[in-house]
């Protein structure tokens, strides 16, 4: 396993406190939340401007984690895998973007042909979106899910329980039950697979960009590349 700083791996064990219940909460539930406050629909926003909408809202949960981070925890982005990465662990990052793509490609469709599955609404209407806003939404959840699923509850409730598969676990299972009312079984199966691979990077880089970077080629080939090929 790679080295990383002394601030990712050398913090001692610390006990629960009323930040990192903050924190937790904003990085794990802050999207489903909002997402319950349904602000386009409030505003009859376009299909576009309600992507648009949650791409921001994204931004902004990040934006609250990282200052609680810096100002309210005092602790530097490292302690939540925010570093750059090294040249390994930016290869290992996209091969593992790749080969996850080829096993979530194998998995979906398996399941399609077993149990007649449909494409889910949400990446068909992604679809009709215009490039552009096809990759600020791709580039958005690259980003910001990585920061708020995998960065920051991971190391934290390592930090809480002592073992780091707990917050993969933990941090892992959230996702994806935010994720699937959006996109539902059909989209669910791969994203399992792609959940794995990504968390997989994290145990073993401890690195948040590393993550980026398979989340990256995962996002780009499934959402913008093999749709406008098939």
């Amino acid at each position: 396993m790679p080295s990383t700083t002394g601030d990712t791996r050398a913090e001692s064990h610390r006990g629960l406190s009323a930040v990192v219940v903050i924190g937790l909460s904003v990085s794990l539930f802050g999207a489903p939340l909002l997402g319950r406050l349904d602000v386009p629909r409030w505003v009859d926003a376009s299909v576009t401007r309600s992507f648009l909408a949650n791409s921001l809202a994204s931004w902004l949960l990040v934006a609250v984690l990282l200052v609680i981070v810096v100002y309210w925890e005092q602790r530097r982005l490292t302690s939540i895998g925010l570093r750059v990465p090294s040249r390994r662990e930016a290869a290992v990052g996209i091969g593992a973007g790749l080969g996850g793509v080829v096993l979530g490609l194998i998995a979906i469709g398996v399941a399609v042909a077993t149990l007649q599955l449909e494409q889910p609404e949400t990446l068909s209407a992604i679809n009709r979106l215009s490039l552009p806003v096809q990759i600020t939404i791709v580039a958005t959840a690259v980003i910001t899910e990585e920061i708020l699923w995998r960065g920051y509850p991971i190391e934290r409730l390592t930090e809480l329980t002592g073992n780091i598969w707990i917050g993969a676990t933990v941090s892992g299972v959230v996702f994806l039950a935010v994720h699937y009312p959006a996109w539902g079984l059909v989209g669910a199966i791969p994203q399992a697979v792609f959940t794995l691979v990504i968390v997989g990077v994290y145990v073993w880089s401890r690195n948040v960009v590393a993550c980026m970077c398979t989340h990256g080629v995962i996002n780009t080939l499934t959402i913008l590349v093999l749709p406008a090929l098939l």
